[in-house]
């Protein structure tokens, strides 16, 4: 993968996570989220003229534009939020084995912050607007 490649796909994995943030300032939400926020950064980016950002905020623009659907994004963040709660359930039972087991407290400490982890993770994709 060439440096502009990885580049665009850094670029594109940012506006992903910022698109939530925008979306709440914008009141906009899925594909018209992310477009906003992909032309907010574009927008930067030519103020400070970084040529290589803008090139890859324009693709990814363009991607946007070209591919994303709403009810796609919506099933994404479905099956995020279910494999979320997969992960819960799963950390749940070897929490309870491991207790019902008398295992060491180190081993049961350190299903408890994993425990704790994956429910944080479910309540922040929980709270996000697909």
């Amino acid at each position: 993968m060439n440096h502009l490649s990885k580049t665009a796909l850094t670029l594109l994995v940012a506006l992903a996570a910022s698109a939530a943030a925008s979306a709440a300032d914008t009141q906009l939400a899925g594909c018209a989220a992310k477009r906003e926020s992909i032309r907010s950064e574009l927008r930067q980016a030519k103020e400070q003229g970084l040529s290589d950002k803008v090139a890859g905020l324009t693709r990814a623009l363009d991607e946007v534009n070209a591919h994303c659907s709403d009810n796609a994004l919506i099933e994404r963040h479905n099956k995020k939020v279910l494999k979320a709660q997969a992960k819960v359930s799963q950390t749940e039972r070897s929490l309870r084995l491991a207790q019902e087991a008398n295992k060491q407290p180190k081993k049961i400490a350190k299903l408890e912050g994993k425990l704790e982890k994956a429910r944080a993770e479910l309540a922040a994709l929980q709270a996000q607007q697909p």
